[in-house]
């Protein structure tokens, strides 16, 4: 038991090194997220990255659009920085069957998934998963939450945002 908690303690000690020598600024960080439209925060599961449809995708189209390439690049840029595994999750509203949501998500999921890889982020690192519209953010009662709804997330299991975009800077 000693010895896993030793092990445990440098994994940690390691992250915690690597995200401070790292030199990310995290304002800057989040001004170029912010300026693709990537909103990081942290999850209970790790670090979640979201990222609207109308970034990547034009409505009920599963196909990239050009304009997603800074979106995808910027992600990219995020999860190369970490080793942990990757969640892909595509997320619909609710207009329309469960099965064609669950297809247009899990379709949308893999886009991003294949995308990720093409700019360098390792496959084996990514899983992808539909949710069609069984987890929304918002109502899908508006037109506005319905909208929010239509995302992807990609979660980075066990990693913290100190990784991804530097530490906080305390006065």
């Amino acid at each position: 038991m000693k010895a896993i908690q030793t092990i445990v303690n440098a994994c940690a000690t390691t992250a915690l090194l690597a995200g401070c020598a790292s030199g990310l600024n995290r304002s800057k960080e989040e001004a170029l997220n912010q300026k693709v439209g990537i909103v990081v925060h942290p999850v209970r599961e790790g670090v979640e990255l979201r990222l609207q449809e109308s970034a990547l995708f034009d409505f009920d189209e599963a196909s990239m659009r050009p304009e997603s390439i800074a979106v995808l690049n910027r992600a990219a840029i995020l999860l190369k920085r970490s080793t942990r595994p990757i969640m892909v999750e595509g997320h619909t509203d609710n207009v329309g069957p469960f099965d064609y949501n669950q297809t247009l998500s899990t379709a949308r999921a893999n886009a991003v998934g294949d995308a990720l890889v093409a700019r360098g982020v390792p496959a084996a690192r990514i899983k992808t998963k539909g949710i069609a519209f069984l987890q929304p953010i918002a109502t899908n009662d508006t037109p506005e939450g319905r909208a929010l709804n239509r995302r992807v997330e990609i979660i980075v299991k066990t990693e913290s945002e100190d990784t991804l975009l530097g530490s906080l800077k305390t006065k």
